[in-house]
Parts: structure tokens; C-alpha cells; sequence
């Protein structure tokens, strides 16, 4: 008697908690907390929301009194045996815990704060839980995604943050803006394709674009997957809107000329890179000259061919003129360092300035090899040969044999630059 007495006085007591704490947790409303939200004051409204959710979860542990414990107060050998078996038959718990508007729009607002106060393990945390207590459904619990994909963006997990983006637009397709931020974030992986097609889903939807970057990066992934023609187009809306950027305008020219073989196009993007290109940029201007001259060559233009061709050796001239300055000061250099140390037996004022002239040393040998490293890039004994047969073409030969000389200086196809040379003296020779 005195233990079912024990028992009945346990339940009530129990029940008497639960209903007190569901009654201070109704007194404390979840709409104070999205209030408190939308005030700005986060941490008034985590703290609330905190303790709304301690107040449930308590009210969820003592609401319940089980069989198995009331059979261990009866009988204490019995419960041990039922608490055991209860135990090896555990299992665990699903994602889907149950429907709780109350819980998940409370854990929901309590991982806005955290999120807004950067504490983003937190904030995960809590909207995992909020899925847990709701039944997730489409166009409604997208938005919930989304939140989640932009705290792995702020956190710095580009593959989170696509994967939680994907989750967002299969939830809501009809949101334009899940297929750009979509598509920016797999530019940047190998799923180009996936890329494209919701960067080109979002103009659609769109309309009109207002930032020509998207242009570009569709440009670009195109040319990435082999699409030259779509890269084309691309490059050219992009242009529309920013028609002073000399380096789409060199890009676009190198695809029509490299790529597509649209030479109109290649000439007036060239032409137009030439107007916005800084004056500094030797490579770009001097490969224009080049493929402008490779252009001419090829409609059999030798006049244009060889003033374009004539223009490029002269940024080549003026690279190799920059080189041979370079290295005669370095050797000017070496032997101050030389007359200097001779005379240094302490380190006095002299011998600090060894050092000096070494640091000046060494900078302009780092200049000199980058130098050396762009000369290698600009085709200096191609560009000699090709200018050399524009001349013989237009019957130049004595201009011809003088470029065809320089085609030998530069080692590019010394052989043939040689043969060249006593078939054109012996024509000279013969007159005809």
C-alpha cells in the first residue's frame, strides 16, 4: 500500500511540474521571440528563445511516467530485467521527429541570432533542429535552405553552401535568384554545365541583366566546355555594357582569330583592345601586332602584314634594348662591389654600402629575368621570318634577305632562313 501510495503521490507531483512549465512557457510566446528578431536585438531573443525550448523539452521529460518505472518501484528485480531489455532493444532515433510548429519556428529563430551574431556552429545546430520538428514541404521550407547555404558561405564552405543551394531551388524552382547564386557557385567547381544551365535559367527568368560580370562568367565557362561560338556572344553582351575593357576586347579577338576563324571580328576586337590596353602592356599590344600581321598574311594583304608585323618587332626592339641596359648596369655594379670590398677590411660606412648595391643587384636581376621570360613570349623569330616573306612577296628582296638574317639571329628556322637568303641573292644577281 505504501509504495502504490508512493506511486500515485509521484505521478501527481509530476503532472503538477509539467502543467506549471507549460504555463510559463505559453507565458513566454515564441511571437515575442521573432519580435525581439526583428527589432535587431539578437540576443535578447536567443536568450528567450533558449529558454522557451529548455521549458518544452522539460515539460516533453516529466509529461511521462512509464510502465517500466512504475514496475521498478513495484518490484525492483522485475524493473532491472525490464530496463535492461528495454535497453537492448533500443534504436536510434530518425531525422523526423515529430510536427511541432511551436519547437521548430523557435529553433528557427533562435539559429537567426546565432547566425547574426556569427556563432555559426550554433546556428547550424538549431536549424537542423528546426527541420526535425516539421514536415518539410516545397516552396515554404525552401527559404530555410537558403539561410542554411548562406551561413556555409559566411562559414566558408563553398561545397556546403552549393549542396544546401541545390536543396533550396529543388524545393523552389521558381526562384529565379536560387539558379545565380546557384550557377556563381558552381563556376567555380568542375560541374560547368550544371553552371550554365541555371546561370542561362536566370536570364531567362530575368530579362534584363544588370551586372555584364554574369556575361563574362557564362563567356568563360562556355570556352571551358568547348562552346566557342556561345563564348563569343557572350563576350560581346558583356562588351555592350562595358565597352572600355581592352582586355575582353583582346580575349574576344584571340577566340575569333584562334578559335572560331571570324577575322572581321578578330581585326576590330584587336583594333579596339589597342584604344584601352594600358600603354605598359607589352605582351598584349606586341601578340596584337602579331595576329593582326598573321591575319593580313593569310588574306595575302604583305603591305598590312608587314607594318603590323613591323610594329611588334619594335616592342620586341624595345624589351631587348631594356635587357641589355639591365645587364650592363648589373656589371657596372659587380664592379663598384668589387673596388668597394678591396678597400673594406671593417664594417664601416663602406661596407654597409656592399650591401646596399647587392640589394640593387639583385632587384634588377629579377627584373631582367622577368624581362627575358616575357621576350620568350613574343614570337621575336617568327615574327622576323614572316615579316621577311611579306617583303619577298611584295618584292623587297633585299628587306626580305635582312629579316630572314634576324630569323637566323633568333634561331628560328635558321635552315630554311639560310636557303631563303642565296635563293633571293641569286635572284637579285640575275635580276629577275
Amino acid at each position: 500500500m505504501r509504495i502504490a501510495k508512493y506511486c500515485i503521490l509521484t505521478i501527481i507531483a509530476q503532472c503538477t511540474i509539467a502543467v506549471a512549465m507549460m504555463k510559463a512557457a505559453n507565458g513566454q510566446s515564441k511571437e515575442e521571440v521573432v519580435l525581439l528578431y526583428e527589432k535587431g536585438d539578437y540576443k535578447t531573443a536567443a536568450e528567450k528563445a533558449s529558454m522557451l525550448i529548455s521549458k518544452i523539452y522539460e515539460s516533453k521529460m516529466t509529461d511521462r511516467l512509464t510502465y517500466t518505472e512504475y514496475d521498478i518501484m513495484k518490484n525492483l528485480e522485475s524493473g532491472k530485467q525490464l530496463l535492461q531489455k528495454a535497453y537492448r532493444e533500443r534504436k536510434a532515433e530518425g531525422f523526423f521527429i515529430e510536427e511541432n510548429e511551436e519547437l521548430s519556428t523557435l529553433h528557427l529563430y533562435l539559429a537567426r541570432c546565432y547566425r547574426k551574431q556569427e556563432k555559426y556552429d550554433y546556428a547550424l545546430n538549431n536549424y537542423v533542429q528546426a527541420l526535425r520538428y516539421r514536415i518539410i514541404k516545397p516552396q515554404r521550407d525552401d527559404v530555410i535552405f537558403f539561410e542554411i547555404a548562406e551561413l556555409y558561405r559566411d562559414a566558408n564552405y563553398p561545397d556546403a553552401y552549393a549542396r544546401m543551394l541545390e536543396a533550396a531551388y529543388e524545393l523552389n524552382p521558381t526562384k529565379p535568384e536560387y539558379s545565380l547564386k546557384l550557377g556563381l557557385a558552381l563556376s567555380k567547381t568542375n560541374q560547368k554545365k550544371k553552371s550554365i544551365f541555371h546561370l542561362e535559367r536566370y536570364i531567362r527568368a530575368a530579362g534584363e541583366v544588370d551586372d555584364p560580370q554574369l556575361f563574362l562568367v557564362l563567356g568563360n565557362l562556355y570556352e571551358d566546355t568547348g562552346r566557342y561560338l556561345d563564348t563569343v556572344e557572350n563576350y560581346k553582351k558583356y562588351l555592350a555594357k562595358k565597352p572600355e575593357d581592352g582586355y575582353i576586347h583582346f580575349a574576344l579577338g584571340y577566340l575569333a582569330y584562334k578559335r572560331t576563324g571570324n577575322f572581321s571580328l578578330a581585326r576590330n576586337s584587336f583594333l579596339e583592345a589597342k584604344k584601352f590596353l594600358p600603354e605598359d602592356d607589352i605582351l598584349r599590344r606586341s601578340k596584337i601586332n602579331e595576329y593582326l600581321g598573321d591575319i593580313h598574311l593569310k588574306d595575302l594583304e604583305f603591305e598590312k602584314a608587314a607594318e603590323a608585323y613591323k610594329s611588334t618587332a619594335k616592342y620586341q626592339e624595345e624589351i631587348l634594348a631594356d635587357i641589355r641596359m639591365k645587364i650592363d648596369e648589373i656589371k657596372k655594379i659587380q664592379e663598384e662591389i668589387k673596388k668597394i670590398k678591396a678597400t673594406v677590411t671593417k664594417k664601416d660606412e663602406q661596407g654597409l654600402d656592399v650591401y646596399t648595391r647587392q640589394d640593387k643587384k639583385g632587384e634588377l636581376e629579377l627584373k631582367r629575368k622577368q624581362q627575358e621570360y616575357l621576350f620568350t613570349k613574343l614570337n621575336a623569330g617568327k615574327v622576323r621570318w614572316n615579316l621577311a616573306y611579306s617583303y619577298e612577296r611584295m618584292g623587297n628582296l633585299d628587306e626580305a634577305i635582312q629579316y630572314y638574317k634576324q630569323a637566323i639571329d633568333f634561331d628560328y628556322n635558321a635552315t630554311g632562313a639560310r636557303e631563303k637568303i642565296r635563293k633571293l641573292q641569286l635572284k637579285i644577281k640575275r635580276g629577275y
